[in-house]
């Protein structure tokens, strides 16, 4: 979300966090106080304790995750990707510092090795502190961290993945690789050949331009793509959207049952229903989608 926060008091005593959109619509939240802020070289990092929304992490003036609703967002934009694919083994997050990812990835016990790649260190410092609900991934011996700009880190690596999470979304922001039309066609290329990868697109509706550019810069690159939403209460408006894309035709319509038995206890939204649902998309979204 490309939205600016702004903080106001009333009466010395309230705070709250504004979300919107073009300063003209959005989400409030009321916080009880400030946990943590701090600049890093890239952005402004903020962690404001809220009444209704629990933590929110605040980056560069953004609300870009709430602790009430954070498992909607990770495990819809991990799970359809990984249960595309037979066998994911090697799997890469880009942006993710915040572990959030990190953390649905690791529910499939096939994975051997994660790697996340994050921009900013104090993110990820952040969420460690901050966040009881998404640090436990940054424990686990699958798990890798680096520190770069992820645009550069595919473009240097020679490894080959069988999934690819982007779940950045930075208009504007520090890490402006990863929405140039050349960024799509290195996840290709870092992909195996039956790989599957999945975009964050934002919502469909209030940045439908976004969407539609993920969807043409990603059509050469890929056999099959295809959009998908979920709601969002913290987000503005509510719908979230992705584009999730394969290397190989037909892929997209897999769905690994066995390994989904194996993690459906472990989701508090997710499940196979919701999975079919969020393909479904209402025609007025659609409609946004059209060039």
């Amino acid at each position: 979300m490309n939205t600016p926060v702004s903080s106001e008091t009333g009466g010395g005593s309230e705070l709250w966090l504004h979300n919107l959109v073009n300063g003209l619509s959005g989400m409030t939240f009321k916080a009880r106080h400030c946990v943590y802020c701090e600049a890093s070289a890239f952005q402004k990092i903020e962690v404001f304790d809220t009444y209704g929304f629990g933590r929110v992490l605040v980056l560069g003036g953004c609300v870009v995750l709430a602790e009430r609703d954070e498992f909607i967002y990770h495990e819809m934009m991990v799970h359809p990707a990984m249960l595309m694919h037979s066998r994911p083994g090697r799997v890469c997050i880009i942006g993710g510092g915040d572990g959030g990812a990190l953390r649905e990835v690791l529910k499939h016990e096939q994975v051997e090795s994660v790697t996340v790649v994050d921009i900013d260190g104090l993110v990820v410092q952040a969420a460690k502190n901050h966040f009881p609900t998404l640090r436990g991934g940054f424990g686990d011996p699958r798990a890798q961290v680096v520190i770069e700009d992820g645009g550069r880190f595919l473009e240097k690596s020679s490894d080959a993945y069988d999934v690819i999470v982007v779940d950045s979304y930075d208009p504007g922001g520090p890490v402006q690789s990863i929405s140039s039309e050349p960024f799509f066609g290195l996840v290709s290329e870092r992909l195996a050949s039956d790989g599957v990868a999945v975009f964050q697109t934002d919502s469909p509706l209030l940045r439908s331009d976004y969407i539609r550019h993920t969807m043409r810069s990603v059509s050469p690159c890929f056999a099959q793509q295809k959009p998908y939403i979920c709601t969002v209460p913290s987000f503005p408006e509510g719908l979230c959207s992705f584009v999730v894309a394969t290397k190989t035709h037909g892929a997209l319509e897999n769905f690994a049952e066995e390994r989904y038995a194996s993690i459906a206890g472990l989701c508090r939204c997710y499940n196979r229903e919701v999975h079919t649902g969020a393909f479904l998309l209402p025609r007025h979204v659609r409609d946004a989608l059209l060039p």
